[in-house]
This record gives C-alpha cells, structure tokens and sequence, in this order.
C-alpha cells in the first residue's frame, strides 16, 4: 500500500518502485464524494489493504499519509518507508508531535473537534485529488466517472490493465465496505490476477 500524492510521483519513482519485487500494481481511486471510500481510507483502510493485497502487489492511494501511517512504515520497514517516507520531514519538532499527540483533540469549532493531525498535517485539497484521479483514470482509458474503482495493472506503461467497478460500494457503511474489499482481495479473482503474473 502506497499512499502518493499522484500519477507524477509513481511515474517519477516507477524504476525504484519495480527494483522492490512487486509483480501486480495497482490504483485504488475514489473522490470525496464517493461516501464512505475516503472515510475507511483514512481509519483502518490503508493497513487492511496493505495486508490483502500482499507482499508482491502495490496498491497506490492518492491521499496524504497520517502520522500512524508514516510511524508504522518506518518501524516496519515498508517498501513506501523507503521510496517515500524517508523524504518526509519527520524528525522536525511538527512531525513529532504529529506523532505523539496526532489523535488528541485540539480545536472545537462550532460542535466539530478537530484533532492535532487533522489540523496540522498536510492534506491533498480536494480540487487537487479529483485532478489526480482524472489524470489515472485518464492514463489507463478509462471515463472519469469510473470510481470508485481499483485498477490493476503490471506494468505502469502497459495497455492491458484489470478494471475492477467498486460503484456497488459507494453507498455501503464502512463496515459493509471491509468487507467487500477483504472479500475480493481474499477471492478467485485477485488470486488467479497474482498467479498470472
């Protein structure tokens, strides 16, 4: 699992990317108005996916890592650790406490609480993000009303690619949500995809 900021950025990291072993990649996109998707994201979303799909495929995710994220990778040694992460600031005195005090309550405005990290880390604004899907969907033929969506592929210059529809998704609590995806990422499809390769 890699969450980027965009197409550019897997471009710009693509010979690295493939030095690390995976033999099945893949976009996970999904705007803000797709209900749940970003929601399920931001909890426990990137760690399922990360460990569904496994240790040779990589899943990109346009959205801004959160401390837990960048504190997990680290400490685990994950590929995205190597290839993104170690260019972060994340020994400056903000990224500290991003870490340490990350989910603790900071500011209440108008009945919503915000925490330190909500606050403070940097975040993709949405009008970048739907860009950034527009461009993917774009890159791989794809209209840019197909997403939420997962598109997998071996290759970022190949043609041939797997197009897995997640619109059944969109109106699913995120509980429903886990579980279509752990179900698929657990089923005959992913599993006979990863044998191909």
């Amino acid at each position: 699992m890699f969450t980027v900021p965009g197409l550019d950025d897997v471009r710009c990291a693509w010979v690295d990317i493939k030095a690390q072993g995976f033999v099945l990649h893949g976009f996970l996109t999904f705007l803000a108005s797709d209900r749940f998707f970003p929601e399920y994201l931001e909890s426990d979303g990137l760690g399922d996916l990360d460990l569904w799909s496994g240790r040779d495929c990589a899943i990109f995710v346009v959205q801004s890592p959160s401390a837990a994220w960048i504190q997990y990778t680290k400490s685990k040694g994950h590929p995205w650790w190597q290839l993104f992460g170690k260019n972060l600031p994340h020994d400056g005195p903000l990224a500290i406490l991003l870490t340490q005090h990350g989910a603790a309550p900071l500011l209440s405005i108008d009945g919503t609480t915000r925490t330190f990290d909500e606050i403070f880390r940097p975040r993709l604004d949405q009008l970048h993000h739907k860009d950034e899907i527009g461009k993917i969907l774009h890159r791989f033929g794809l209209r840019p009303t197909d997403h939420p969506s997962l598109i997998l592929f071996h290759d970022l210059s190949d043609r041939a690619i797997w197009h897995i529809d997640l619109k059944d998704l969109v109106s699913v609590p995120q509980a429903q949500l886990r579980q279509a995806l752990q179900t698929w990422f657990s089923g005959p499809d992913f599993k006979r995809l990863m044998e191909k390769q």
